[in-house]
């Protein structure tokens, strides 16, 4: 009488069968809904689709090497190097087909991991900081036209608008133009128009929607800091949040002398109205990113070694940049010095006895030998343009236009081949350290591809979207910490540390040791220092493992801010083959921003 009442299907003898297909059907109807209707499940799902594979096929080859081949420990290292090979840039093209988050997670580790990072993983990520693929000018046209409004063209406004990108990046690209005069007595002006892809909005938060998922399951304790950056990308969205960072970052570094003698923040332009949530207009710097600008003098040097390139050279620098923090990090007693250029710098030791200076002189003197050649080489195709191309049988127009663009190219790196990366970097640490320590406002994502070098050896700061800020107290308390670090006084670190709340802890307890949480902090604010850590007790520890084993439970927000820009300055570094330590560099400005009165510019400029 029971199963009369149950409907059909669900009725013996295969009502488990039945239950079971039912349940299965609406778990595939709930999941295809889901999939359609939400787009950070589907993103997830894409994710894991191309991540699961890598992390699948390294776990089963760890298995196989160690218990059923039984490897040496040389044979796991080499397969390991040639999973890490064609992984790399499968790693790459995923993180390009997801963008958003994602590629912005991969331009920091390309900036922050020389010398921590496989060199493999380094070189696939590194072209992150140069941009991403660009996106059609038809799509971007329109959102401008959107921006400009009252049914006004891109022709009203611009007297060029170069359809062809200057760059492409996670969120956005941005185009060169010239704005016609807002006077009769103006004059045109070039300027850069950035504009944000329309759906980065929804990609981001979805994507930082399932970060905060993720770490809410498998690591509650870093909710907050995925919260934090929620909240810093989100304002990253709206160019005109990026427009007033722009203009208050240019004001505080006028008053402190920065800007214009060492340093250039662009203008924003909007007399015409067009700077919105999705376009920004600003002011055109002539420069080259600081990424190139590095990999251009590890090229001539690789050069003059007889190299085609510096992949090899590059491949060497990151493995005695491995070994530098292996024996404790930073600059050593030359602080800033050229590393590049001195007989016990890293060139040297890579390449055997041959000089820096040396290098230098002979790098130099290739370069002249390859202008006369291209001089030559022009004499040869003007002949050849004023014959109409009788030789090649095309016409002379090709021929020249091919010729002029080839010298525009020649002459542009030509510009920036005497600039001196030394001071380039010394002046990017300082201005950090200005920003961060006295005006408490400062660029949160300065990877080498926002940073360029001016033909005049200054610096173009470029975007301003990812803004950190620091309250006078928080200020105060990283100077004293990079005080303390830079006198080696680790009890005083350790004390800062405490006393603000940072709090970590791994399987043996809570971490108190003062040398831990000094180690801790020269990570945070100084220099990437691997080497041996020897404990109040008299223990060593190995330091990657200390920090694999290692939650933190607490973190004060002057460390989480902190610490990501200290990051990326020590990766700009040690991409140049230029360690450095924060301390050294940033405690005179800490020491003033210490002692300093409120509104003397003259006391202010004394550490400049």
């Amino acid at each position: 009488m029971k199963d009369l009442l149950l409907p059909p299907l669900l009725q013996p003898p295969f009502a488990k069968r039945k239950i079971l297909l039912l349940s299965l059907l609406a778990a595939l109807l709930f999941f295809t809904t889901l999939y359609a209707s939400h787009r950070g499940f589907r993103r997830t799902l894409h994710f894991w689709k191309g991540m699961a594979p890598l992390v699948l096929r390294y776990k089963t080859l760890k298995f196989k090497a160690r218990r059923i081949d039984r490897c040496s420990d040389d044979e796991l290292q080499r397969r390991i190097a040639n999973y890490r090979q064609t992984t790399a840039p499968q790693l790459v093209d995923l993180i390009l087909r997801l963008g958003g988050i994602y590629v912005k997670i991969g331009q920091v580790l390309s900036t922050i991991g020389q010398g921590l990072l496989p060199d493999e993983y380094l070189r696939a990520l590194r072209p992150l900081q140069d941009g991403v693929p660009p996106r059609d000018f038809a799509q971007i046209s329109r959102i401008v036209r959107d921006a400009l409004g009252d049914g006004r063209t891109l022709e009203d406004v611009f007297l060029e608008f170069e359809q062809r990108p200057l760059g492409a990046a996670s969120i956005a690209q941005a185009h060169r133009a010239v704005l016609k005069p807002n006077s009769p007595d103006g004059r045109p002006e070039r300027v850069i128009v950035k504009v944000q892809y329309p759906e980065v909005a929804r990609l981001f938060r979805a994507d930082l929607a399932n970060l905060e998922l993720a770490a809410r399951l498998f690591a509650p304790e870093n909710v907050e800091v995925v919260r934090a950056l929620r909240r810093r990308h989100e304002n990253e969205l709206d160019f005109r949040k990026e427009a007033r960072n722009l203009e208050e970052c240019a004001r505080h570094m006028r008053e402190y002398g920065m800007e214009p003698r060492r340093v250039r923040i662009p203008r924003v332009r909007n007399e015409t109205g067009i700077c919105s949530e999705n376009v920004l207009v600003m002011e055109y710097l002539e420069g080259i990113s600081l990424s190139d600008a590095i990999g251009s003098e590890q090229d001539r040097l690789a050069r003059a070694l007889g190299r085609e390139d510096g992949e090899e050279l590059k491949r060497v620098l990151a493995e005695r940049m491995r070994q530098h923090f292996e024996k404790g990090g930073g600059a050593g007693s030359g602080a800033m010095d050229n590393m590049l250029g001195r007989k016990s710098g890293m060139v040297t030791g890579a390449v055997g006895s041959a000089a820096g200076g040396l290098l230098r002189t002979y790098a130099k003197a290739r370069d002249r030998v390859e202008d006369v050649l291209a001089g030559l080489e022009r004499v040869v195709a003007n002949i050849h343009v004023g014959l109409g191309g009788t030789f090649g049988g095309h016409g002379g127009g090709d021929d020249r236009r091919l010729l002029e663009e080839k010298e525009v190219k020649r002459q542009a790196k030509k510009k920036f081949e005497k600039v001196n990366l030394s001071r380039v970097l010394k002046t990017l640490v300082e201005v950090h350290g200005i920003q961060m320590l006295v005006t408490g406002v400062y660029n949160a994502d300065p990877h080498p591809g926002n940073v360029l070098v001016l033909p005049d050896g200054k610096l173009g700061l470029l975007d301003y979207g990812m803004v950190g800020r620091l309250s006078e107290s928080h200020r105060k308390t990283i100077a004293q910490t990079i005080l303390a670090l830079e006198r080696k006084d680790k009890k005083a670190t350790a004390q800062i540390y405490r006393e603000n709340g940072y709090k970590a802890t791994n399987s043996k307890g809570d971490l108190v040791d003062d040398n831990v949480l000094h180690r801790f902090a020269s990570f945070h604010f100084d220099k990437i220092d691997l080497s041996p850590l020897t404990l109040e007790n008299g223990e060593t520890v190995n330091i990657l493992e200390l920090l694999r084993s290692t939650r933190e439970v607490a973190t004060p927000t002057w460390v989480e801010e902190g610490r990501r820009l200290a990051g990326l300055l020590q990766g700009v570094a040690a991409q140049a083959a230029r360690p450095i330590s924060l301390a050294k560099e940033w405690s005179p400005i800490a020491k003033q921003a210490l002692g300093e009165s409120r509104g003397s510019f003259e006391k202010k400029r004394q550490y400049i």
